[in-house]
């Protein structure tokens, strides 16, 4: 794929990562133009998540580079550090709220750290969040008192609350009904139009990968084996690719 360096949002160059002896990276390069959406495929247990957590800084590659804005992840300065970890939301698989607080608290908790609102402003900007994933309603909640679809709506809208040029997605739908995994697909095309999100998801669920994905690359062996749009791969003649669609 061509691209002008002008819109690459994302870039992967080369990057490994081992526990041990087991090599779970070996080469990984990717590139993301700025609004699109890529969708990875692989296997359980086959370094998917690794990748996300090398991305965001959760994890140190052993070798090569993520340059993203401009900057190289693993290379930053001080001043560079939280610039760049707030242009890039990560979307965690069980959300990741905290228990002990309400929606409006964890919701506020991202924008005091990071950002140092406080009052009328904070209070807007949490309403806001809620709002444009349809759950404004639930501010005073408490994270035992919402559904599943409901946690994974009101973590994505922690995640867009810093307004992230990137936003990293690990399993988004598990464990969610085909309707309201739709849902959640939905809100991905729409940060996409409204925002001109990058994202980058890991999924099992086909079904979202073709409601969302401008292209779909396949994790094999520690690199990533193939790529192109869901329609290509869905139709490949690899028996490897195919057995992702085979079940759809």
């Amino acid at each position: 794929m061509n691209m002008n360096g002008t819109d690459i949002a994302l870039k992967i160059e080369n990057v490994t990562k081992a526990f041990g002896s087991l090599k779970i990276l070996k080469g990984v390069n990717l590139e993301a133009k700025k609004a699109e959406t890529i969708v990875i495929l692989g296997r359980s247990g086959t370094g998917k998540s690794v990748i996300l957590k090398c991305i965001i800084g959760l994890l140190t590659p052993d070798s090569g580079k993520i340059i993203a804005f401009g900057m190289d992840s693993h290379n930053l300065t001080k001043e560079q550090r939280p610039i760049f970890r707030k242009k890039i939301g990560y979307l965690f698989q069980g959300g990741a709220l905290y228990d002990s607080m309400s929606i409006r608290e964890n919701l506020e908790f991202p924008l005091i750290r990071q950002e140092d609102y406080q009052g009328e402003l904070l209070t807007d900007k949490v309403i806001s969040a809620l709002r444009s994933v349809g759950l404004e309603s639930a501010i005073d909640k408490m994270p035992s008192e919402v559904s599943g679809g409901m946690m994974k709506r009101i973590a994505l809208a922690r995640t867009l609350i810093l307004e992230p040029e990137i936003i990293l997605y690990d399993e988004p739908t598990t464990g969610l009904d085909p309707f309201t995994s739709k849902e959640i697909s939905e809100l991905i095309i729409k940060l996409k139009e409204e925002r001109k999100v990058t994202s980058i998801i890991i999924t099992h669920d086909i079904p979202c990968a073709r409601l969302v994905a401008d292209r779909v690359v396949v994790l094999k062996d520690g690199i990533f084996f193939k790529q192109g749009t869901f329609s290509e791969m869905e139709s490949s003649d690899d028996e490897f690719v195919r057995g992702f669609f085979d079940f759809k």
